[in-house]
């Protein structure tokens, strides 16, 4: 068990329990919340803990001893009003990681106001994969990091290729940041200022949306 690291799953719904049953295969200390008894007794093996628990009883809430979580995922997007209440259980037990799901930019922007140091979109991250992946998109990957800015991941282009990032002028050009490479399943993260793109290299990238959508279908 990875004893460097706690995390607390706030909604057992598809989403919350299949990331802490991955969590808990990756050795990941993980302790899952929901309320409903059923979902709670089927997780009971498949994780570190899982507890039962109304997140409005605020007494239940002070027992489950969230102070002592690295990270909360909160995975309840579909009830505005328990994503809050979730949220707000986490911040005020200053958990220092809060990774919450929301179903669109307004929760997101609610759920970060209230705390939340992360937000992500499962369903629209998803579906806008499919439609890259379906329409032949360059695009590999397309994670929403806030209501402003992306990380997303994209197949070098021909007119990349043999040039390093400082050739091409890429921030300048594309006004995003390369923050990585993938090459033959590895990922490098240093001295990538002159690393020579070749063919099948994937970039990672920074930067804000409209930037992002400005090089899908670049050749």
């Amino acid at each position: 068990m990875n004893k460097n690291l706690s995390v607390v799953v706030l909604g057992a719904g598809m989403f919350g329990s299949s990331l802490a049953k991955k969590l808990f295969e990756l050795n990941v200390e993980v302790m899952v919340v929901d309320s409903d008894f059923d979902v709670i007794n089927e997780l009971a093996n498949e994780v570190t803990a899982a507890v039962q628990c109304d997140l409005f009883d605020e007494k239940a809430v002070e027992e489950l001893g969230l102070s002592n979580f690295d990270v909360a995922i909160i995975g309840i997007g579909d009830d505005l009003e328990s994503s809050i209440i979730a949220t707000l259980a986490a911040k005020d037990h200053n958990i220092p990681r809060i990774i919450a799901k929301a179903n669109s930019h307004m929760q997101a922007r609610i759920l970060d106001k209230l705390g939340a140091t992360q937000i992500i979109f499962p369903e629209i991250d998803m579906g806008e994969r499919l439609a890259r992946s379906i329409s032949g998109s360059n695009f590999m990957e397309y994670l929403h990091f806030s209501d402003e800015y992306t990380i997303m991941e994209i197949e070098a282009v021909n007119s990349w290729v043999g040039k390093d990032l400082t050739e091409i002028e890429f921030a300048k050009k594309y006004n995003m940041m390369v923050v990585g490479f993938r090459r033959n399943g590895k990922t490098i993260l240093s001295d990538i200022s002159k690393f020579k793109i070749q063919t099948g290299d994937d970039l990672i990238l920074l930067g804000k949306y409209e930037d992002a959508e400005k090089l899908e279908g670049i050749e």
